[in-house]
């Protein structure tokens, strides 16, 4: 069968009730892809099953393609995680394939690192040029000096990085995210012997409890857990759940709470303990449920006797009152649950915070059971990095024990200066880039090898905590390649291949199709016939598990909505239904089983308890924390070489293309601050210059400033925009501490001038960047 044989089968008819393409106003940025000669109908349009890379959380996604062009991204109904719905930045994803900027071959370096002095080259040099580099590790005996910088993978493209580097002779495999959740993977390792991601059931609990967890921005699958909100709070005729949010600063999640709690930062764990201590001292908690976790109400109170009501006042800076009523509301409203997010964890004390918030769900009994919380167990686990292997790879780096990196990502931009990283990998002799675009670590790249857009990838994705089915979504390509680029899989498949020996036995597949194809129809070998047909089918849903569970009756409903597909007229369908029916009913089965696995309190874990927080920086000269956190539109940075997501205005300070610090209004006053002035922001660590933004959503202590901005490459639309908070931040409060610590630096302000330059909607100046997206 042909691949554009296999695209077809994803269109669905079911889709054509989606908005039509993209706005005329940005039409300037999409060049016109020649059509294939083949499968294009003029004026009608295919939809195509696919997933989502803009963030981890791996929605499923429909992209409607009309004449060879993508024109528009939607979510994809039959997808548990997000239900048809889907984000900006997934929408924005279409952007990223006709970037204008889009790196259209391989590059070699020909002026100095960063300098963005490129000579184009055709793949055989390219391919050629690191084969050789490869050859002379192996030769000289040194492949352990080899090091794989990539985001968090999952899925196939997990088992093929980790396998090249094995198969190679090296460990250096580092897969690291700034945000990334391995926070709460620790702490429920250590809490519950398990490290399980958590899942909250959101959209049938009663009372949520969230401490600094953005699930509507950012935290986790934000799609899911933003719908799942909203079910919370209409999807039950005569329940409306109740939200508490606890932060200290008002984020887009915490200004849909019923009350804000403006906690001292790092004082979250107290806070969690002194609920636990007060539900256990007032007799709010089952016994039974503790007896079934293995645990004694007397002796936790006993161990939870330094979390007494006054005490927790004075660490939190939350009246007595407010404490108890909480306390109260948590305990005696079922079901309920109690969310950690990043602002918890990376403080000095974060880990332990993050069991104070798990042993609260514990007390109240809203572990394993509806409207609370439960192990995800739907979705394989890809490699965890520490970030104490950040620290180590860096000591390699800079011993000069890495003679070649190969880069997948943008970790120059990600990952904060004060762990050394920028520089030591400057120490390494040859670097690699795989990006699409000429970011950060491209222009430090030797040679850059341009991997394809997301929707020119062929690839499958395990959703990230936002169910607990086995779920496995598929990407494909939607569009024929437009530029000379190849899947940063297939590159390490041929590199595997030219070595040969060990590295080609252990990856014999002629190319990343065929492995993926493998991998998902594992169990099925010798039925050829059979895998041709469930290929097919799990291309044209768009993956393995989905239509489970978003209805009554889940193994008719997913043959009901199957049947309300195939407006096309493809064969065999009766075939497909058999098969999805055998998966409908197999995923059931697992669903079933994992009923009865669930968090419990592992035997001789210690109680949490959260020391009070440490902070970089003097109190005298730097009075104020400072808080990083992931913007909506941009996250950790990614979607920040999108112009839909630059021109997207920021939820709650509606400022666009740029960067910003929110200040509490009695703050800025006593600085003499006013809206739009330019602020200097120093740390110990460095300074940075960006516009004001008073607002009264954040403690008089503390100020903001929003990931993902301050580029130096990444495009004509990210580059030189705002500045990039992680130059402030100080590697941890202790010289040598090995825990990432990203909110417990603290800063300074001082007015520059007036001019800061912000521009929000709505501003006389709003639209003064529109010459840049072509309106």
């Amino acid at each position: 069968m042909e691949r554009r044989t296999f695209l077809q089968f994803s269109a669905l008819s079911a889709a054509g009730a989606l908005v039509s393409g993209c706005q005329s106003a940005n039409e300037k940025l999409i060049p016109y892809l020649v059509p294939p000669d083949e499968g294009v109908t003029p004026g009608l349009a295919n939809y195509y099953a696919s997933s989502c890379r803009s963030c981890p959380a791996g929605c499923g996604i429909l992209v409607r393609v009309s004449e060879g062009r993508a024109r528009k991204i939607e979510g994809n109904p039959e997808h548990p995680v997000n239900r048809g719905k889907l984000c900006a930045r997934g929408q924005a994803a279409l952007q990223e394939l006709y970037h204008p900027d889009r790196v259209a071959q391989p590059l070699k370096r020909s002026g100095p690192r960063g300098s963005g002095q490129f000579a184009k080259i055709s793949w055989a040099e390219g391919l050629s040029l690191l084969s050789g580099q490869l050859k002379s590790l192996q030769r000289e005996g040194k492949t352990d000096r080899l090091a794989l910088l990539t985001p968090q993978l999952r899925g196939t493209l997990a088992t093929l990085a980790s396998g090249f580097m094995h198969s190679f002779g090296s460990p250096h495999h580092l897969s690291y995210e700034l945000l990334a959740p391995d926070w709460l993977r620790a702490a429920n390792r250590v809490s519950f012997g398990v490290g399980s991601l958590p899942w909250y059931d959101l959209a049938e609990t009663r009372y949520l409890l969230s401490f600094g967890a953005e699930f509507v921005e950012s935290h986790l699958s934000p799609v899911h857990y933003g719908g799942a909100f909203g079910r919370m709070r209409q999807g039950r005729d005569t329940v409306r759940g109740h939200f508490s949010y606890v932060g200290s600063r008002l984020s887009l999640t915490g200004a849909s709470a019923d009350r804000w709690m403006p906690a001292r930062q790092g004082s979250e764990g107290a806070l969690a303990l002194g609920l636990c201590r007060l539900i256990l001292a007032e007799s709010l908690y089952d016994g039974k449920d503790l007896a079934a976790q293995g645990l004694a109400a007397d002796k936790l109170l006993a161990g939870l006797a330094g979390y007494d009501l006054p005490r927790v006042s004075r660490l939190t800076g939350l009246s007595e009152q407010v404490i108890a009523e909480v306390a109260r509301e948590f305990a005696t409203t079922r079901p309920a649950l109690a969310m950690a997010g990043e602002g918890v964890a990376f403080q000095s004390n974060g880990p332990e915070s993050v069991r104070a918030i798990g042993l609260l769900n514990l007390v109240a009994g809203n572990l394993n059971r509806p409207g609370g919380v439960y192990p995800d167990l739907g979705s394989p686990q890809g490699p965890e990095n520490s970030f104490a292997e950040l620290l180590s790879l860096v000591g390699d780096m800079r011993q000069d024990r890495i003679a070649l990196a190969l880069i997948q990502g943008n970790p120059v931009h990600g990952i904060p200066p004060a762990t050394g990283f920028q520089a030591a990998l400057a120490r390494v002799p040859y670097l690699v880039s795989f990006s699409s675009l000429l970011d950060d670590s491209a222009l430090q790249a030797d040679l850059i090898l341009p991997d394809h857009a997301a929707l020119e990838s062929w690839g499958d994705l395990p959703p990230l905590a936002g169910t607990r089915q086995a779920v496995v979504g598929l990407m494909q390509p939607v569009v024929t390649p437009m530029l000379d680029t190849r899947q940063f899989p297939d590159v390490l498949l041929a590199l595997a291949g030219e070595l040969g020996g060990t590295l080609a036995a252990a990856l014999p597949y002629p190319s990343f199709l065929e492995m993926l194809k493998k991998e998902t129809l594992r169990g099925n070998a010798g039925k050829e016939a059979d895998s041709e047909t469930l290929w097919e089918g799990l291309l044209q849903r768009g993956g393995r598990g989905l239509g489970l569970g978003l209805g009554q009756g889940q193994g008719q409903g997913q043959q009901g909505q199957q049947g309300q597909q195939g407006q096309q007229g493809q064969q065999g369908q009766q075939g497909q239904q058999g098969q999805q029916g055998q998966q409908g009913q197999q995923g059931q089965q697992g669903q079933q089983g994992q009923q009865g696995q669930g968090f419990h309190w592992a035997s001789g874990a210690p109680l949490p308890d959260p020391s009070e927080p440490r902070y970089a920086g003097d109190e005298r000269s730097f009075p104020l924390h400072l808080q990083v956190y992931s913007a909506t539109a941009f996250g950790d940075g990614r979607g920040a070489q999108l112009p839909w997501l630059q021109q997207l205005p920021d939820p709650v300070t509606t400022a666009v293309w740029d960067s910003w610090v929110e200040i509490n209004p009695k703050t800025a006053a006593g600085l003499g601050i006013a809206f739009g002035d330019l602020v200097e922001v120093s740390s110990p660590q460095g300074s940075l210059r960006l516009p004001a933004f008073i607002y009264p959503g954040i403690r008089p202590d503390t100020v903001a400033i929003p990931l993902g901005q301050g580029q130096g490459g990444g495009g004509r639309y990210a580059r030189g925009r705002g500045v990039n908070p992680l130059l402030l931040l100080v590697l941890s409060p202790d010289v040598g501490g090995a825990a990432p610590c990203w909110n417990a630096t603290r800063v300074r302000l001082a007015r520059v001038s007036a001019h800061g330059g912000l521009v929000t909607a709505g501003h006389p100046q709003g639209s003064y960047r529109s010459d840049l997206i072509g309106i």
